[in-house]
């Protein structure tokens, strides 16, 4: 096993859980009940769905290559860390722009996003 990656699966696991239900709560009901424009709104729930189905697949990989500590999926490791890494440092640039220095607070979605990819990363290289 890799406990580094399983443990990133894991939280990715629970990061999805958190998304797909709190996220329904937050942005998702008063963006749907807002009066922008349907296609605006059908766009922007395609895309949470997308975001959705990548934070469950990414995880459900990293928990089965951690699990079985199959490093000849090292370099789909290393992309997913990436990804999550850059997820984070989206959220903080964008709260950064809206929000200045209230990003953490407003807009903690990196806390989840970067331990995930910084534990993927250090399950690769230890």
């Amino acid at each position: 096993m890799n406990t580094l990656i399983f443990i990133a699966g894991v939280m990715g696991l629970i990061t999805f859980c958190i998304h797909v239900f709190a996220g329904q709560i937050d942005p998702v009901r008063p963006f749907l009940n807002s009066n922008l424009a349907d296609i605006p709104k059908a766009t922007l729930l395609a895309c949470w769905h997308m975001v959705s189905l990548t934070l469950l697949l990414s995880s459900l990989s990293l928990s089965y290559i951690g699990w079985y500590n199959l490093s000849t999926y090292n370099a789909v490791v290393m992309a997913m860390s990436i990804s999550y890494m850059l997820f984070a440092t989206v959220f903080i640039v964008v709260g950064w722009y809206f929000f200045s220095a209230k990003v953490f607070v407003k807009l903690p979605q990196w806390v989840l996003l970067l331990p995930i990819g910084l534990l993927s990363l250090a399950g690769v290289h230890l």
